[in-house]
């Protein structure tokens, strides 16, 4: 039976697709009347393999075109009998517009957040045990956490101000919105909620999300394992893809981002852990309270997307001659890591989501792992 909702979630995406493809043919625009001005940077050439250079005159053209075609694409998805008759080229164009919204900015979204999680991660770790043991309270807490967090989410905004790389994070903010357009256009064609895709197929039924998303989710934690054994390697005189000449920060950086990959290897396992529901003991103020669903979908998401980059990135760049075939070991796994983690985030979901409060649809009996079970990391 086809649930219906009142057409509020995705109109709300459809309004921010079109909202976003105005803004990028009104930019288009300006860049082609006026090509010395550039409002969001010029855009990063170097980046491969499609990293688009808006200071060329093809690129501002190419722009204006993309910017107009997806407000017409938007304003055409605003009806849902319109999307039910042309839901696949529909969908074709969404999922295009999502991909290219990453492809676009090269890898400058991925150097931002890889780089602000490296170096704010273990600050933060130490932080919050620190607050847990010397019983700091929620302020006390909330001051000696807030501050690497802040200074990660400050680290990230320099790196963007830095590389001029504003339009990275409107292609990016662009990918995300028609990521969601397709998921909402997919779930009205097929007669479904707009908002949770009920009623889905059987595979997204908490029993079938748990069986299948373990072995998702186990495969995921896995692959950025020869990423950090690789850095472990600078450790030693025998260095995996160290750049020759490379002085300590370059070391140090390394070193870091090798942490940074085994930190998301156990954040990915947490995904079908008892952790992973309840706030584990050492985390202070929030410990035994069940953990939001949308938590660790939203960063786990995010943190797929990111990492998709990645896989471009490396196919692009692997060294030619002894070394390649230890470079493709070690850092292709992590290309891989992106989608897998996506698979494992929707298994989550799937496994613990509630009820909708966008259609009357009742709700499967969520499957958790560790609602009862004593939670400890």
């Amino acid at each position: 039976m086809a649930i219906t909702d009142d057409g509020r979630v995705h109109g709300r995406i459809t309004a921010a697709a079109l909202c976003w493809s105005a803004v990028a043919a009104g930019l288009g625009l300006w860049w082609v009347l006026w090509p010395s001005a550039y409002l969001l940077g010029r855009g990063d050439a170097e980046s491969p393999p499609l990293a688009f250079d808006i200071a060329a005159r093809p690129g501002a053209i190419g722009l204006l075109a993309l910017g107009g075609l997806g407000v017409v694409v938007a304003l055409t998805l605003r009806g849902r009998r319109r999307v039910e008759t042309l839901r696949r080229p529909l969908l074709a164009v969404t999922a295009g517009y999502a991909v290219l919204g990453f492809v676009l900015p090269g890898y400058v979204a991925m150097v931002v957040v890889a780089y602000a999680f490296a170096f704010s991660l273990p600050v933060v770790l130490l932080a919050a045990l620190l607050a847990r043991a010397l019983r700091l309270g929620r302020a006390g807490t909330s001051v000696l956490v807030g501050v690497p967090v802040a200074a990660g989410i400050g680290f990230a905004a320099y790196i963007v101000a830095y590389k001029g790389a504003y339009w990275a994070v409107f292609t990016v903010v662009g990918g995300v919105i028609w990521a969601a357009c397709t998921v909402t256009a997919f779930r009205t064609g097929k007669r479904r909620c707009a908002g949770c895709g009920r009623p889905g197929a059987a595979w997204t039924r908490p029993e079938s999300a748990a069986r299948w998303g373990r072995t998702v989710t186990i495969a995921a934690a896995l692959m950025p394992l020869p990423y950090g054994l690789a850095r472990l390697t600078w450790l030693t005189p025998w260095r995996i893809a160290f750049p020759e000449d490379a002085g300590w920060g370059i070391w140090i950086t390394g070193m870091l981002l090798g942490c940074a990959s085994e930190g998301g290897a156990i954040l990915t396992r947490g995904l079908i852990r008892p952790w992973g529901e309840v706030w584990p003991r050492w985390v202070p103020v929030v410990h035994g309270r069940p953990i939001p669903v949308a938590v660790p979908t939203s960063a786990a998401l995010t943190a797929s997307a990111v990492l998709t980059l990645f896989t471009v990135y490396v196919v692009t760049e692997i060294p030619q001659g002894e070394g390649g075939w230890l470079f493709s070991l070690a850092f292709i796994p992590i290309g891989l890591w992106g989608p897998l983690l996506a698979a494992a985030a929707l298994a989550y979901y799937y496994r613990r989501r509630g009820a909708c409060t966008h259609c009357p649809q009742e709700p499967a009996t969520p499957i958790g792992r560790g609602a009862s079970a004593e939670v400890a990391l």
